[in-house]
């Protein structure tokens, strides 16, 4: 499927006609769970924590995070630490949410397997690229720059980053917004590709002509992904069924 994709854009760019294809970062371009299990390494190491939490810090030892975690509730629960020390789980959590949306742990995301020679390959193909994503320009957008050139991603006239303004901006209204404005821009084709069941869900009501692609990784639970879309596990060309 998402070689079927290279060839539409190849055939509509071969026509004078303009394709786009978006990219979610978190979840979809990149595995964040070297991120979560660095922040709660760090979290452990730090001697003020240590002395306030030496039972629960202890087994920290056992954190392993896996691509399919969301957030850090699933990695604490397999270390064996069960959410029943209130003052311990609210100091974590606090951790993680603070250091999980700051710029400095996004050098340890992964991408996603075949991600980067994928995006190169729509590039290659005479695509437009998007990286819309639901940081926001704040806290991470100079880790964001940082992770996208660590990477070798394509950034330049024909590949452009989209940040939230501002953190409080639900993800799925702001991703939506930006897309009903895109379609503007004379595109022929628009493909999207996100694992968040919510957003996707949304972009299927207010702008069903962009052809959403589920990337099955992790999501929040909120809602299911919507049954009629397409799902991948990675962006890896030239599988059987791809």
């Amino acid at each position: 499927m998402i070689d079927q994709i290279l060839v539409n854009i190849q055939t509509l760019v071969s026509e004078g006609k303009k394709c786009l294809v978006v990219f979610d970062l978190d979840s979809t371009l990149f595995d964040v769970s070297p991120r979560i299990e660095r922040i709660l390494l760090d979290f452990a190491a730090l001697p003020e924590n240590q002395a306030r939490f030496p039972e629960q810090v202890a087994q920290f030892k056992d954190i392993r995070t896996h691509h399919t975690d969301w957030g850090i509730t699933n990695a604490l629960q397999r270390a064996g630490l069960d959410g029943h020390h209130p003052e311990f789980q609210e100091a974590v959590a606090l951790f993680w949410r603070h250091n999980f949306f700051s710029n400095e742990y996004l050098k340890y995301d992964l991408p996603n397997e075949g991600a980067i020679d994928y995006v190169h390959a729509v590039a290659n193909a005479g695509g437009d690229v998007a990286y819309l994503t639901g940081r926001d320009v704040f806290r991470m957008g100079p880790g964001t720059l940082e992770e996208i050139k660590q990477w070798n991603l394509p950034l330049n006239d024909k590949a452009e980053l989209i940040l939230k303004p501002e953190k409080s901006m639900d993800d799925a209204e702001f991703k939506t917004d930006w897309f009903l404005a895109a379609q503007k821009k004379g595109y022929q084709k628009i493909y999207f590709f996100d694992n968040e069941p919510v957003i996707l869900h949304l972009m299927g009501k207010k702008c069903p002509d962009v052809e959403s692609i589920f990337f099955e990784s992790t999501h929040s639970g909120k809602a299911e992904p919507p049954p009629d879309l397409p799902r991948i596990i990675n962006f890896v060309l030239n599988q059987k069924g791809s």
